[in-house]
């Protein structure tokens, strides 16, 4: 609508004209009340009080199920929880579902949709609240949560191949995949967040947040923990396809395993708290720690494993490559959101 020019009224009062297109279209007149909000990137956002009445209002969706095994209707159900809907609506009138089927639904709500409840259901429909609101769990405490699920993860599978019996190992092993369920509904919980700050920056301060540039940050930064508990549950798969692996072998790999989740925690506390000089540190381990993987993986190729074990070791050692360099996207995403601050203090 264009730039529009300040005029002084007054000894102490500033002005600007509203574009006529928007007067007309919200049938605003004189002495008509508006809404006006001071962003925190300094614009202000200006709303019609009706407006504002219906920014407070619950989000509704209705979601027609057209797939007898669920999956269409459980992605858009998920997609509709990401994009900030309150209300889930689903119309299960157009298809038969097996008890199978409903029953992925309601897993899918239990282990994928925080703060989510069916408050209605029947053979035709059934309806989704979400409760949870953003001030009981600001994205830097979501993130932390999330990051360290993730390192406990990792802990855990080394835990499960340096001690016990295969009995414990197993179990150990499987247990730690399921937990990825966990993480991933924290995952989509922040995705939600963020979703919801891009449509309302006025809300930044529910999060935790001073700058929406810091949202785009954090949404790269909770990718990148999910995939870390991604890459540790592939870790447990290859370790119980391949229980023959040489003792040797297996103390190397949790080491880098170690050394990996080490960087891992570290970059993510390092966003959390802002620390640059940490994740510079963080970053220059990881390099040192990629040269000494790449060299057990050398040295691994020309010792003739099976070639079942060697494959597995071979994926589960990417894998752990990968952790690495995740946290090294976690400690670059450092700079990004407080490169502002470090150099006001240099100043």
């Amino acid at each position: 609508m264009g730039m529009r020019r300040v005029q002084k009224v007054g000894k102490s009062t500033f002005t600007v004209s509203l574009p006529h297109e928007w007067v007309k279209k919200n049938n605003i007149s004189p002495k008509t009340e508006v809404n006006v909000v001071a962003l925190p990137n300094g614009s202000l956002k200006i709303s019609t009080v009706e407006g504002g009445k219906e920014e407070k209002r619950s989000k509704e969706i209705l979601i027609e199920a057209r797939d007898p095994d669920a999956g269409d209707l459980i992605r858009k159900t998920l997609a509709a929880y990401i994009a900030n809907y309150d209300v889930i609506r689903l119309d299960l009138s157009k298809v038969s579902f097996e008890p199978y089927a409903r029953d992925k639904i309601r897993k899918m709500i239990k282990f994928k949709m925080a703060g989510a409840e069916i408050i209605e259901e029947t053979s035709d429909r059934m309806t989704i609240q979400i409760l949870l609101r953003p001030y009981e769990f600001p994205l830097d405490r979501l993130f932390l949560r999330m990051a360290t699920m993730a390192r406990d993860m990792i802990a855990d599978v080394i835990k499960a191949e340096k001690g016990g019996d295969q009995n414990f190992r197993r179990n150990m092993l499987t247990d730690i995949i399921e937990r990825d369920e966990d993480v991933d509904k924290l995952y989509f919980m922040g995705s939600r967040w963020l979703s919801n700050i891009m449509e309302d920056q006025g809300a930044l301060k529910d999060y935790g947040l001073n700058d929406i540039k810091a949202a785009l940050d954090y949404r790269i930064a909770f990718r990148n923990v999910e995939r870390v508990s991604d890459h540790t549950i592939r870790i447990a798969s290859k370790l119980l396809e391949a229980p023959e692996i040489e003792r040797s072998i297996s103390d190397a790999m949790m080491q880098s395993l170690s050394e990996a989740g080490e960087i891992f925690i570290r970059s993510a506390n390092s966003f959390k708290n802002g620390s640059i000089q940490e994740a510079s540190r963080v970053i220059h381990e990881a390099r040192k720690l990629a040269a000494k993987e790449e060299d057990f993986m050398r040295r691994l190729i020309e010792g003739g494993l099976p070639t079942k074990a060697a494959a597995s070791v071979i994926i589960a050692m990417d894998s752990i490559r990968r952790i690495s360099e995740y946290g090294v996207g976690i400690s670059e995403l450092t700079f990004n959101m407080y490169i502002d601050r470090d150099s006001a203090k240099a100043d």
